[in-house]
Order: C-alpha cells, then structure tokens, then sequence
C-alpha cells in the first residue's frame, strides 16, 4: 500500500468481511447511518468476484493478516478460561487423593479433568482450519458423479486460491492433524495449480522429526524466516509445507528453483498416548521421511537413550526408503545443550549415538526383513559431520530472558550445512512431488507398505 488512505480503505474491506461472516467475533462503535454504509460496501465487495479472491496480493496479505489477529484474539480468551478451569480441577483433585474415603468423588474430578484436557488440545484455531475446510468442500464435491448444471462454482476455485497462497509462502496442510489422513484429491490438484502458475519446477524437500516441544518449528523459522506456529504444547498437527524461493545469490550454487520445507507435529506427543499412538507416529515418520531429500532429526538435550523410541521409528523408516530404492539424507540436530563447545563431550554424545542408531538398525531390521547390522549400511551417514549441536535458544529463563547469540551461530552454521548438501542434489520436480505423496500415502494405506510402494513404482 502507498499511502494512508489505501490502508484504511482495505482495513475497511476487512472489517466488512470478518462481520459477514461472523458478526460476534468483532464489532466497533457505530455512528448513525454505518450500517447502511456497511451493508453497501458488503454488497459492493461479494459482488466483486466473490471474497477474496477479488483481492491483489497485498490486500490478501493484510486481509489474512488481520483474519489470523482476529482469530488470535478470540481463542486466547477462550484458551485462558479454560486453563483457569483446568487448574482449579486439577488442585481440587490434589486435594481429593489425599482422602482415600472420597474415591467416588475423586474418579468423578479425575474424569472431569480428562474432559478439560480433551477440550484444551481442541480450543486452539487459526488459519489453517479454514484452508483445511476449503479442502474437505472441494473433496466432497470432487467425489459428485453428477455435478451440478450452473457450469463452475465457487468450490472449483479453491485449489487455485490455495496454490496463490502457497506460492505467497503461507504454510499449507499436507496431513491432517486431527484425522491423521492427507487429502489424496485435494492435495494434487493443489500442486497442479501451484505447476500451472509457476511451471514444473525443481524443488528440494527438506523434512524434519522429532518429539514434541523439542524447537522443530523455532529452527526452521529462524533459519529461513517461515510462519510456522510456535507455542509451548503440540503446536504444530500432522504436516504442513512451505514454498521458499531459491536467493539470486544462491541460484548458481543450487541446481533447483525452491526449497519446499515440511514441518511435523512432535512425535510421542503426551495427548496421543494409547495404543494408536506408534503406528500414527510411523505413518508420520515414514511419510515424510520418503516424502524429503533431507531429513532433520531433532533431538532435545543430548542423550539418545531417553529418544529410543523415536529413533526406533526414524530408524524404521529409513530403512523402508532404503527397500524401496529411495536415497534421503539425514542430520541429527541436538537442541538445548549446555557446552556445544566442549569437543570430547560431543564426541561421547556421537558414539553413544552411533550405538544407539545401530541397536535401533538392528531391533528394525526384524519387523522389515531386512539385512543389516549398522546405520551406515540403511542411509549415507557420517556421525562426525551429520550430528550437530545447538546451545539452548534462551541464556535463562523466558519471558525476561533475552536470545542465546551461540544458537544464532549453531543455526546459520546448520543453514550452511544443508545448502552444502543441497549443492550436489538435483532435487526433484513439483510434479514428481506430487506423485510422491500419493504414492506413498497410497502404499502407507496398505498393510504391507514395501510391496505396495515397489509396484507403484
């Protein structure tokens, strides 16, 4: 926007938009005559090719902008109610196990806690449920054998809109997080319109994994300048990916045109423990990691013993690239370590680490049938230059405590890294891409995921 007026004209346009749709979720003070005037522009703007889509790029990017405030504004009120509920629940429960005589009454709290807890993990909503819903509308419809007779509709456009913000750098959902499922209709034809609007470009996929809470979404935000959400708890649900466009500076060095980042929500995730909990954790894991040229591993601290399980399920899926003839590279990231300095300590965490994959390799050989003995013979690794280690993101304790300098370092030397091993990869096309997330989704769907995947190849 050039000037004052345009700003406030727009803002204008967002302010109508936001009371259409939900009347309750703003209001401001009204002088006499501006709902007349309201009610015009309303027209005024649905008329204009219906919404958003009648918007340019910069009046897209305020409009979400102030959508996701808006948004932001509403759940945190509703989030701090329902952590002061928790709270008094949980303290009356405290107080309840210290009676043995009031069992009834302590299952009673115990379960109402439970319901509280369910409710906390589903109050929050931003954006990314509303590009969601564009894709369950645009699936529903696409799975009509009779379409309607008016000729296009509304929901026909949907892919187009989200391939413009996709390719505007917003973060789009590759997996549900609620569902656990992708979108098999939804999310190809995303990625044709993304082709169509850029071309079949050369993109280099770069995953990461790790537990839950463990700085996945903080790194690749720092490191790039991303919009991945950032929050203590199980911010982050299933997967979203993020096109970034290759620098002028780097387009000689790089021999592809974007880096198309996908971020996962944390494994092991506390909320999800049950039964269901590792075989969603495989499928996660298993997907991306087929899905990625490169795959970061975080690890939170600097002992692999207490990340066995996860390693077990990174492990595993390496192992069923390596079957079916798929060649990603992995670097182990050790966030939050106290003296990344301290070169014989680092070189203990490696070899324990080292050992540890090499169990895991071991261990995950015999549920896929499959011969090896060592990490090295699954994937190219090298435990000298793969592992890195990053010192904790604050010097004390937030909110007062102000940003670690060395964790700066540790990410730009990280960022280095990666465009290092990038430089000799060719990455693969979008529309590669695209035929690697239905293949492999499909081939996931399947009991046996190694013959499934090998005859879609």
């Amino acid at each position: 926007m050039t000037d004052q007026r345009e700003m406030l004209a727009l803002l204008e346009k967002v302010d109508v938009m936001v009371q259409e749709n939900n009347p309750s979720c703003y209001t401001r003070p009204k002088c006499e005559g501006a709902h007349e005037e309201d009610k015009i522009k309303s027209s005024e703007f649905q008329g204009n090719q219906q919404g958003i889509s009648s918007l340019t790029p910069s009046e897209k990017e305020y409009f979400l902008k102030w959508t996701q405030l808006f948004i932001d504004d509403l759940t945190t009120e509703n989030v701090s109610s329902i952590l002061q509920n928790y709270d008094g629940t949980w303290s009356e429960v405290l107080m309840l196990k210290e009676k043995t005589e009031q069992s009834n009454q302590l299952r009673a709290k115990q379960q109402e806690l439970e319901q509280i807890s369910e409710k906390l993990h589903k109050a929050t909503f931003g954006l990314e449920h509303i590009y969601r819903e564009m894709g369950q509308i645009y699936e529903a419809h696409a799975s009509l054998q009779k379409q309607p007779l008016t000729g296009q509709t509304d929901w026909s456009q949907y892919p187009e809109l989200a391939a413009e913000l996709m390719i505007s750098g917003h973060p789009i959902e590759l997996m549900d997080g609620d569902a656990g499922h992708v979108p098999i209709t939804w999310i190809p034809r995303l990625l044709e319109e993304v082709i169509q609007k850029l071309g079949d470009k050369r993109v280099f996929v770069l995953s990461v994994l790790g537990i839950q809470s463990s700085g996945k979404s903080t790194m690749l935000n720092a490191m790039f300048g991303l919009q991945f959400a950032v929050s203590v708890g199980r911010c982050t649900k299933g997967a979203f990916m993020q096109l970034l466009k290759v620098s002028d500076e780097l387009r000689d060095l790089l021999k592809f045109d974007y880096v198309l980042v996908v971020d996962t929500e944390g494994l092991r995730a506390l909320e999800l423990a049950g039964d269901s909990t590792l075989h969603r954790d495989n499928e996660l894991a298993t997907f991306v990691v087929g899905l990625g040229n490169m795959t970061l591993i975080n690890v939170f601290g600097e002992n692999p013993s207490e990340m066995q399980d996860v390693l077990q399920i990174v492990v595993q899926a390496f192992m069923r690239m390596k079957v079916v003839k798929l060649s990603p590279s992995c670097v182990f990231v050790h966030q939050n370590v106290a003296d990344v300095a301290a070169a014989e300590k680092s070189m203990e965490g490696r070899r324990r680490l080292q050992e540890k994959l090499d169990k895991m390799v071991q261990l995950a050989a015999k549920e896929e049938v499959y011969d090896a003995q060592s990490f090295s013979r699954v994937i190219s690794f090298n435990v000298h230059e793969d592992v890195k280690y990053f010192a904790q993101l604050w010097e004390g304790s937030p909110p007062m405590a102000p940003p670690n300098p060395g964790y700066s370092e540790s990410i730009q030397d990280l960022k280095n890294f990666i465009i290092s091993k990038a430089s000799q990869s060719t990455g693969i096309t979008l529309s590669q891409f695209k035929s690697k997330v239905q293949d492999l989704w499909n081939a996931l769907l399947n009991e046996n995921f190694v013959f499934s995947f090998k005859k879609n190849l």
